[in-house]
């Protein structure tokens, strides 16, 4: 799978699904037992060694070289996700309401297919093994729930501007049946006319007929998980091609002159020296790809690359500061090729590639989602489909929307999402987010000047650390703030909190 679907980490995922099936059940957790308690995964997830209370957990090490060693370690999930629970009691009749209100603005979908024929050691998205029959039953249930909300205002009303098929693998499901999913998608979704739609996937699994049944669908983007060219490295990955056999695919793709091409390469795989890195990179851009993404590895906690690096089968990742110097490397080898920035791990070179879903996701959108497991957003309030798949199934079969829990926007979630998608593109705009402060009211932000004022202690530390520099009255990120951006932009939604709170008091 290409790993760019942004929803999902494990460990988010996992809290989400555990929170969904006790909501499910009638049992909200007890932490999260009211309306003015937030559910913020990455307030538990983050792998500070700082006590969570402790307020120089906000700043960087100082004294330190900042791309590898600013900060204890990387924050897990995306940054700003989180809500406040709406009890099961109460979750259909405010989901009645949101879907009866059309979503304005800039507005996506997701399709979840979860399958996948092999479970690479390092993913974290691993759900269920893809089997012909399982695809066929999968897809028939995928169009019903396509159909449910298909005439109201929230599905129906205003375009939508990008479609994102992730996964696990879209790329697995039979040519057929992918063909049966995009045209339920183009009849029941009222797509923009310049709509990004993006199929996620193998390179293996790339054949005339499926490639053919996604493009007469209007398919005009594919996202390819290649990770690695090394064969060596691909082989202890358990990825299937090898480097000629991976190469092969691609080019066929692009024979098709109907798409945008672009690829996923990890960097800090077990193995992976600075020269393989850099061999990746080359290889990539002799390809004449429409863009390319850079992701770091990321070892999460159970998953089988961190049981096999614990028991020895197969060497460490690369540390921090080893990442942070492939990063730093991948970001000057790029601009030196004259690639355009789209995102911090995104790079486009030609203009058939936008990148348009996983920019938008950062921000202020309206996102439909489909199949179990995928997240979606209603003016501003999460909705997060049961990841069981028998359940979702039954709920879909009985004509109801498989919503297994609903969040409600954080009181910031304008500002914290217009944060996000600026810092994604390396950027912190203050009197853009100032504007913003205005038009919702924010108390103790609504003025002028009152968020730079608050922030300035934070942002002024991190630029002493060599994180960001100034510009005019916004910041830019550096390269190391850029290995950091996701840390950066979590701190900062959460020191804006704690900053607010200490005001009130």
């Amino acid at each position: 799978m290409a790993d760019s679907h942004p929803h999902e980490s494990l460990e988010f995922g996992m809290a989400h699904h555990q929170m969904a099936q006790s909501m499910e059940s009638g049992h909200t957790p007890r932490q999260e037992s009211s309306h003015g308690k937030m559910f913020m995964p990455g307030k538990n997830l983050m792998p500070h060694k700082l006590a969570a209370n402790d307020p120089q957990r906000f700043f960087a090490k100082e004294g330190v070289d900042p791309l590898g060693c600013a900060f204890e370690g990387k924050i897990a999930v995306h940054p700003g996700m989180g809500g406040i629970p709406v009890p099961p009691q109460e979750k259909e009749n405010l989901l009645e309401k949101l879907i009866a209100t059309p979503c304005h603005g800039r507005k996506l979908a997701y399709i979840h297919v979860p399958f996948c024929e092999t479970h690479c050691l390092y993913c974290s998205f691993f759900q269920s093994p893809y089997r012909r029959e399982a695809g066929a039953a999968y897809t028939d249930t995928l169009i019903q729930e396509l159909q449910l909300w298909s005439d109201q205002p929230a599905q129906a009303n205003d375009p939508i501007h990008a479609v994102y098929l992730g996964g696990g693998t879209p790329t697995a499901l039979a040519p057929e049946d992918l063909d049966r999913l995009l045209k339920a998608v183009r009849s029941h979704l009222p797509l923009a006319n310049d709509c990004e739609i993006t199929v996620e996937g193998r390179t293996a699994n790339l054949t005339p007929e499926l490639i053919e049944a996604a493009l007469k669908n209007g398919v005009n983007r594919f996202s390819l998980g290649v990770q690695s060219f090394d064969t060596d490295i691909r082989r202890a990955m358990r990825r299937s091609l090898d480097r000629d056999g991976l190469i092969e695919k691609i080019k066929l793709l692009q024979s098709y002159k109907q798409t945008s091409v672009v690829i996923d390469l990890i960097y800090g795989l077990p193995g992976q020296s600075m020269e393989t890195w850099l061999e990746d990179l080359r290889v990539a851009r002799s390809l004449g790809l429409d863009g390319m993404d850079c992701y770091q590895l990321g070892v999460h906690k159970g998953s089988p690359l961190a049981k096999a690096i614990a028991d020895g089968r197969i060497a460490p990742a690369a540390d921090a500061a080893q990442m942070g110097k492939m990063f730093a490397a991948s970001v000057q080898n790029l601009e030196s090729a004259f690639y355009r920035r789209l995102s911090m791990n995104h790079w486009g070179r030609t203009p058939r590639e936008r990148n348009l879903y996983n920019l938008y996701t950062r921000g202020n959108v309206s996102c439909l989602g489909f199949g179990p497991g995928a997240g979606g957003n209603l003016h501003g309030n999460m909705t997060y489909n049961t990841r069981d798949h028998e359940r979702w199934r039954e709920m879909v079969d009985f004509g109801v929307k498989p919503v297994g829990m609903l969040l409600l926007p954080s009181p910031l979630f304008e500002l914290n999402n217009a944060l996000t998608e600026g810092l994604e593109q390396g950027r912190l705009d203050i009197p853009a987010l100032e504007t913003i402060c205005a038009e919702q009211d924010y108390a103790g932000l609504g003025q002028k000047g009152e968020l730079q004022a608050l922030i300035s202690p934070l942002l002024g530390q991190w630029w002493q650390c060599g994180l960001l520099e100034p510009c005019d009255r916004s910041f830019v990120l550096t390269v190391a703030g850029q290995f950091w951006y996701v840390n950066l932009t979590q701190l900062l939604i959460e020191y804006i909190d704690k900053q607010l709170d200490v005001k009130k008091s």
